[in-house]
């Protein structure tokens, strides 16, 4: 009772090292280095759950075993439960060490690869993401924005800023990153590195009310060149959006003063008109 206690305890520090932004990160179709990583580890703890369960189960078939009278059996069998104590402690501090390389290796934000206008070289590229009732809006350093569709650069590092204008809302793509949450009045930051283009489509983890169905995520990676094109493409339609409704809110007006004027003109010659017969 007392190894399975100590197997235990040890897997409970294995999993209270590991980062927790891993949270879901089990995914083998990996897009970036953060996640891989994360991969990597969740694969050696699951190696280590397998052989823990093995040795327990040996453990207890050993000790099921008839106890032999022959002289001498109680300094052996101490010496044995040395030996399986010194093998376990070593397994343990290999184990630790395994899970602090790969669970440091997967909170360090990746080096971009490229670099791409709106981006302080050497620095990730910022992109604000804000989750609202039921969306995401993903706003670029160009000005540009776009709903429910994220497009980023391939090899490039980006940084999510998580935002939200009213509940809290669950970012969630588990090829890319870790869960992390959305929270009014906060800024929460994610990271990531695509290295090649590809779609990842999810949807938000959080529950957000009743038109949490069409809060759905879908985060295309286009090659860098590609990817300054489409975002000044978004830029050119919302500007021709914009001119488009401030020329309809012109020609409005004008209809409207045009009216005004109109009803004015004929309010006078009313007037006008009174003023003569009362004259007559």
């Amino acid at each position: 009772m007392s190894l399975f206690i100590s197997l235990a305890g040890m897997l409970l520090a294995f999993a209270l090292n590991a980062s927790p932004a891993m949270a879901l990160s089990l995914n083998p179709e990996a897009g970036s280095p953060g996640i891989s990583d994360a991969n990597t580890l969740h694969w050696i703890l699951f190696v280590v759950i397998l052989a823990v369960i093995v040795v327990v189960n040996l453990a207890i078939v050993r000790a099921a075993r008839p106890r032999s009278r022959v002289t001498g059996a109680g300094n052996g069998k101490r010496v044995s439960q040395t030996r399986l104590a010194v093998g376990f402690g070593i397994f343990a501090l290999a184990l630790f060490v395994v899970a602090t390389v790969f669970s440091d290796k997967s909170r360090e934000i990746p080096v971009s690869n490229e670099t791409v206008s709106g981006q302080v070289k050497g620095q990730p590229l910022e992109i604000r993401a804000t989750g609202q009732q039921w969306l995401w809006r993903f706003d670029y350093p160009n000005g540009a924005f776009s709903f429910r569709r994220l497009i980023v650069p391939a090899g490039v590092t980006v940084q999510l800023n998580l935002v939200s204008t009213d509940v809290i809302h669950g970012w969630n793509v588990p090829e890319l990153t870790g869960k992390a949450q959305a929270v009014p009045g906060k800024t929460n930051h994610v990271y990531f590195r695509a290295d090649e283009p590809a779609v990842y489509n999810s949807r938000s983890s959080v529950f957000s009310g009743q038109g949490y169905d069409t809060m759905e995520i879908e985060v295309e990676v286009l090659e860098p060149a590609a990817y300054e094109i489409a975002t000044e493409r978004l830029k050119k339609e919302i500007q021709l959006a914009q001119d488009k409704v401030e020329a309809e809110f012109r020609v409005s007006r004008e209809k409207s003063e045009e009216a005004a004027d109109q009803a004015e003109k004929a309010g006078a010659a009313n007037n006008n008109e009174t003023e003569s017969a009362d004259a007559e």
